[in-house]
Formats: structure tokens, sequence, C-alpha cells
């Protein structure tokens, strides 16, 4: 077998796995959210997301939630200890294992970690406000921990009858446990802070009184953060002495972790911090350890994760956003087709909107978050297949050539370029971003499964359409950069759009001002861009600052990149003019104005206009189904434009 440590089994306690890849548990706000105490019951539309991971192939699927009444960390997330999620979870269960996967609780107590703007009560060992949040907490008192513990039993001993196979207890980064384990965050004089045995006796004695109420065999594991990666955190060292309680306690295997939320970076790491970051922790603990281990951190390939398990770091794959992005990437490895999987980019453009209180989605996979109707086995092929012609191959037009081809339609794609992948072409440019390549590979390669030819260097005209009389057009011709009008050409420098900066950096000169109009990639990715090639770039918003739209660690790490460079951000500012090499900046709200001289070029990254005088001409004309998808419907994210190219493929 090609995978051989991959897909070999593995027993955990009295549970066998049947391979060694873990769908982590993660925070989906998939939980239903009415209000006060029908907060975190489960949904069907939550069952149903780890249902389609077990249908994919995984052989373990872990289940986050929240632990006693003051321990969830958004409203929609799921409690554990609530007896009313039973017949949700029943039905979870039964379906999961009719896939040969298994299925794990995790439970996780908020701590001094939540996502609400407004928060309840915070609890932590001491109080203290913690380093990422102003709210300050309450210090949990002795009865107060004993009736948490009371309610880690409680969910463990229900969710047991229930169909669970095991259960993961978290001490990772959010979360009570960890604040106990951190010796920065506890600071409690009492038996359950101080010394390094006071700091382990709180999680060690909810272990034991899990382990005594579930009894011996029933796997009872830990997400334990490794490292905290802060200035003022443990490292990896620390916890591989944690682990080693850990084993002595009598846990059946440790699932390794990384981060906080005082560094959300290695929390949710997104394509700024390298894949496979998190290995070198799991080999650590694998050398300390005899229990089994997990590797995590950006592991989204299964021959990535079939060399960590060969070379002896680890036993077990964690993959979370891979299996989000892409469920079938255990069948897909087993048949040999792992071209065809779909690769998370770590963008966090979806599955980064929980920290929002907004469900899981995926830029790459429509059928995140909507499982029972966009999952494995919902694409019917049509009775009468039609013929296509697909206007366009970026990412919509070839998102909806997919689908449709799918479907049994026949479809022809024209491109008046000469490479698909549109507006992705330009974005994979920016630095570290070139995995967003991944986007137009995974639907060039799946275009040619399904044997759709893809004209390159064809633009299509009302003539090409009578000559091929297809039944259907797509309509996917994409949009064009708009330069404000108030902005002036010439005035000694040069006017660019953030296209044009992209495909001609010939023309970007040593000093630059950019107008991030937009808030969103067009703005400080283009900066970043321009700072790499080594001139000096001035950012001008009207908004309380650039970026406003990216997703936060991006941002985070884009402003990192952009301090390096010395780059100079004008927040709540607005042209004013411009007139020989100077810019007149106005803030909107003092009306003082600011002058920035020297500068020879002006980049405007503003809003687009579509491309859709084709698709009007021929819908005018009639006489065929016509459809426009993408940017040539309206500008918009790739988020929002490969999930309207499904709708669109299924709808016809």
């Amino acid at each position: 077998m090609k995978y051989h440590h991959l897909f070999s089994p593995i027993r955990l306690g009295d549970v066998e796995l049947k391979n060694r890849i873990i769908f982590l548990a993660h925070w989906t706000n998939y939980g239903h959210n009415h209000g006060y105490r029908e907060d975190g019951l489960a949904s069907e539309k939550l069952a149903m997301h780890y249902i389609e991971r077990a249908k994919g192939g995984a052989g373990l699927v872990c289940v986050t939630q929240s632990v006693s009444p003051t321990g969830q960390m958004g409203r929609s997330m799921v409690n554990a200890h609530d007896p009313r999620n039973e017949e949700t979870f029943r039905f979870m269960c039964e379906e999961i294992h009719q896939y040969g996967c298994k299925v794990f609780g995790q439970f996780n107590h908020r701590g001094h970690t939540s996502c609400m703007q407004r928060p309840p009560m915070l609890y932590a060992p001491t109080q203290m406000t913690a380093p990422h949040c102003y709210v300050n907490t309450k210090e949990l008192e002795i009865d107060e921990m004993e009736e948490i513990k009371e309610y880690y039993v409680k969910a463990a001993v229900m969710e047991k009858q229930w169909g669970f196979d095991g259960v993961e207890i978290k001490i990772a980064h959010d979360g009570l446990l960890r604040t106990f384990i951190s010796p920065y965050l506890n600071r409690r004089e009492d038996r359950y802070g101080g010394s390094f045995e006071n700091r382990m006796r709180y999680p060690l004695e909810i272990i034991r009184a899990v382990r005594d109420a579930v009894g011996p065999g029933y796997p009872i594991g830990i997400r334990l953060c490794m490292d905290e990666f802060t200035e003022w955190g443990y490292s990896w060292d620390y916890g591989v002495k944690v682990a080693l309680e850990l084993e002595k306690a009598g846990v059946t295997y440790i699932n390794s972790d990384a981060g906080s939320f005082s560094n959300y970076n290695f929390e949710i790491p997104n394509n700024y911090i390298p894949m496979g970051f998190g290995v070198y922790m799991a080999a650590a603990l694998k050398k300390a350890l005899r229990i089994p281990v997990v590797a995590f951190g950006r592991i989204n390939d299964p021959a990535q994760a079939e060399d960590i398990l060969a070379e002896g770091h680890a036993d077990m794959i964690g993959m979370c956003r891979q299996l989000i992005c892409d469920p079938e990437t255990p069948e897909k490895a087993l048949e040999g087709r792992e071209d065809q999987i779909r690769h998370c980019v770590a963008c966090s453009e979806g599955c980064g909107l929980v920290t929002q209180q907004e469900g899981v989605v995926c830029v790459h996979n429509p059928a995140a978050g909507r499982e029972k109707l966009l999952g494995i086995g919902t694409l019917k092929r049509v009775e009468k297949p039609k013929t296509v012609m697909v206007i366009g191959a970026g990412i919509a037009g070839m998102k909806t050539a997919e689908i449709l081809a799918e479907r049994g339609h026949h479809v022809t794609v024209y491109e008046k370029s000469g490479e698909a992948g549109g507006q992705m072409l330009l974005a994979e440019r920016i630095p570290m971003r070139a995995e967003m390549s991944e986007v137009y590979r995974y639907l060039r390669v799946r275009l040619q499964h399904l044997g759709v030819p893809v004209y390159l260097n064809t633009e299509v005209d009302e003539t090409l359409v009578e000559r091929e009389n297809p039944e259907v057009v797509i309509a996917a011709t994409g949009s064009h950069p708009l330069i404000p009008e108030y902005i002036p050409e010439g005035q000694g420098m040069t006017v660019l759009d953030p296209r044009s900066v992209m495909m001609h950096p010939e023309r970007v000169g040593r000093k630059v001002v950019l107008l991030d109009d937009i808030g969103y990639w067009q703005g400080l990715g283009t900066a970043d861009y321009i700072s790499a090639l080594g001139a000096q770039v001035e950012i001008v918003t009207k908004e309380f600052y650039a970026g406003i739209d990216i997703e936060e660690t991006c941002r985070e790490n884009l402003y990192m990149r952009l301090g390096k460079k010395e780059a100079v951000f004008h927040a709540s500012s607005v042209i004013a003019g411009i007139r020989e090499n100077t810019v007149i900046l106005r803030n909107v709200f003092s009306k003082q104005e600011e002058l920035i001289t020297g500068v020879d070029t002006f980049v405007a990254a503003s809003e687009s206009r579509s491309d859709n005088r084709l698709y009007k001409n021929l819908k005018q004309k009639g006489g065929r189904e016509i459809y426009c998808i993408g940017d040539a419907a309206a500008p918009g994210t790739v988020l929002r434009i490969i999930f309207d190219a499904e709708e669109l493929g299924r709808s016809i």
C-alpha cells in the first residue's frame, strides 16, 4: 500500500481506528443560538458536518463541546452536559459508525477566553485580564471547581451511553485547564497554584474523576497546548513535562497543539505559517512518551502525513481544515486520486469567521456547513444533457464548468488569455500567498479529468456564439478595476491599479502612495508586494485602519511585514488632491491636511466594474439560456464566487 502507515489501524484503549487520520475537534458555530437556555443545543447541521468526514474516510472525528453552564466560549458552541442533545448525538454517532469511523467528544471550559463581544462572567485560576482581552475574570472558588469537575464527569458518562467511543479533554489553546497549567496565568496561592505539581492538580483530578466514571478501557485523550507562543508563555519543553504527568495519570493518547488567543496565528495558522510547523513538537512527545501521539500543524496532504508517520514523529495525523476543505481526502488517497484532492490553502477566509460568531464555511468547498444539501452524494446527473459554452476560465467559469460536467452536461470553456485561473493568477503573487494557486490548480485538474475542453487565447464574441450554437451560455467574463475620478493622471506620477502593479512591476517607482479604498487584499496585499520590490509605500484609508475586511490573523501578519519595511499608515484619511509629485491628505475627523511629497507612483485599490456587455447583448438577443456568474455579475470575494458557481452549476 502506498500509504502503509497512514492507513494501518491503531488501538486506543478498547477502540480500534481503521486508519491514522483524525478529524480534529474545532468550533463550528453550528449549535443553536436561540437565546439564554436554548443556546448550545446540537443541530442537524452540526451532525451532518461530522458525518461527512466519516463518509470521506477519516478514522476518527472529534466533536468539540463546552462543559458546564459557565463554559461556553460562544452561544452557538454545543453543550456536552445538556441531556437535550441526546437525540441529535445518537443519530450522529450511529451514522458515523456506518462508515467504520469512530467518534470522540472533546470537552472544554472556556475559562478566560470568549468570542462574545460582551461575554458573561469569565473564570480563571487567578483574577487577571488575559493578555489578549480587556475583560477581567473571576477567580474560581473550590466549590465552583468541584461543580465544573462534576460536569466533565456527567458529560462523559452521558456521551458514552449515547454512542461516543471516547472522550478528549482539552488542555489546549483556549480554555480553563490550560490556564491552570500555565505558570503565567495561574498565580493561585492554594494547593492549585504555585508549584508545577499544584498547577497540574486540577486537570489531573478531572482526568481521574472521568476515568473512574467511564471505566478502564474507554479512551481518554488530551488535546495539549505544547507551546503558548508568547513572550510570557511556556514553550514545548514545558509541554513535554506536562505530557509526562498526563501519561502517568493514565490518559490514552496526547493530541499535540499550540498557540492561544494571545497568539491566534498559531491557534488557527494561516498561510503565513509553514506547513507542518508543529511536527517537531509531536516528535518531541513521541521520544518522551509510550502512549500514542497525534501530529498537528497544517498537514494537508497524504504524502506529507505518511512521511511524518514513517519517520516516527507521531502515531496519528490530525487534520482539521484539510478535511473541512476536502472531506474525501482519505478516500481519494486510497484510490490513487491524489491530484484531485482539494488542498486547504490556509487563507482563513471562511473558517476564520468563527471568531465573529459565524458558522464555519470554506473558500474551496461550498459544501462546508451545507453538507445535507451540497455534500457527498448530493450532486445528481441530469436526464437530458445540454451543450454549454462557458466564457471565461477564471475561478467562476471553471467552477461552474466542473459542476455542470459532473452532472453530465457537454461543456466547453473559452478563455481570452493564455492561462486559466483568472485573478488567482495575480493573488498568488502576493508575498507568502503562493498557495492560493491551489484554487485554480484543483479546478484545472478536475476539468481535465472530466474531459472538458478549455480553449485558451480565444476571445468570444457574438459571432463565435452563433457559430457554436450552444443551448446554454455562461458568461464568466470577470471585471476591471476602476481608478477614482478624482485621481488625475500625470502630475509627475504614474497612476496604477493593483492588477497593473502585479502584471507590470517594472512600472512601480521608488516612493508609492497606495489608496486602500476597499479594505481587502487588493490594498494591503499589493502594498506588501510593492514593499517586496524595494519601494517605500505609504497607505491611505478612510477607515480606522487599512485592510479592515481582511481576516484578523492575516492582517496581523501583513502589518508585521509592512512594519519591517517601514511602511507608513495614514488611517481616517482621504485624498484631498494631487499635484506635482505631492499627495494631499485630509483627516476625515479633524479636517487637517497633510502632504506626502516626492511621490512617483500612486496605486488606487478601489472598486471594480463587471465586464458583462457580451452577456447583456446575448440576453437581449435571446434564443438560448444565458447566465452571468462571478465578477461578471458583481465583483466579489472568491468565497462568494465559488459558492455562487456551485449553485448555478446545480441549477441548470
